[in-house]
């Protein structure tokens, strides 16, 4: 291909060139049309921040009140379960069969020997009533005799704690007379040292 085969663009001729320009001529500008006013957008944005942080706020304080209150509850009900426990432990102590019989006696009340039976429907009394005295009242601790085997234990013991004792009387002494050796070997010591300065 050759440079003058190349198809030409048709001349445009300077009338035309005129005529195909469009003059540019001053616009007027637009009236501004009514604008919305900016500060009550601003006010109710600014008052829903604020009241959101108040919301927060008061609801992480109530929610901290309701967390001491539960603590405070919870520490009150702990207290209240170690009460419970130590009133059940003095209920099974007084409900003690021995413990009410010692109360009875102590209070003066004894055992009937004869006891008789009023049957109310049939208007009868059954058995002969007696007055009660202290000769039918039994021990509230009667004494049991201990087993031999048990009192030859306690024996055993009771030497094997009086050897033990002799044992540490003898190096009680065997110390101190050990150490009054001591304190004489000092002072022979120190007196001729003493004789010598």
């Amino acid at each position: 291909m050759s440079i003058a085969a190349a198809p030409q663009a048709p001349a445009r001729s300077p009338d035309r060139a005129a005529e195909t320009q469009t003059r540019l001529t001053a616009v007027p500008a637009p009236l501004p049309g009514p604008m919305a006013p900016r500060l009550p957008f601003v006010v109710l944005v600014s008052m829903l921040l604020v009241g959101g942080v108040v919301g927060l706020l008061v609801f992480n304080t109530s929610m901290q009140q309701s967390a001491f209150q539960e603590q405070k509850l919870q520490e009150q009900a702990t207290t209240l379960a170690a009460r419970e426990q130590a009133l059940d432990g003095e209920l099974k102590k007084m409900e003690d069969p021995h413990k009410i019989a010692a109360k009875a006696k102590e209070l003066g009340m004894v055992v009937p020997q004869n006891a008789a039976m009023l049957r109310v429907p049939a208007a009868k009394i059954e058995g002969e009533a007696a007055p009660a005295d202290r000769s039918a009242t039994p021990p509230l601790h009667p004494k049991v005799a201990k087993p031999y085997s048990v009192l030859v234990a306690e024996q055993k013991a009771a030497e094997a704690a009086a050897a033990k004792k002799k044992a540490a009387e003898i190096a009680e002494k065997k110390r101190a007379r050990e150490a009054a050796e001591k304190q004489e070997a000092e002072e022979q010591q120190r007196t001729p040292s003493g004789e010598a300065r």
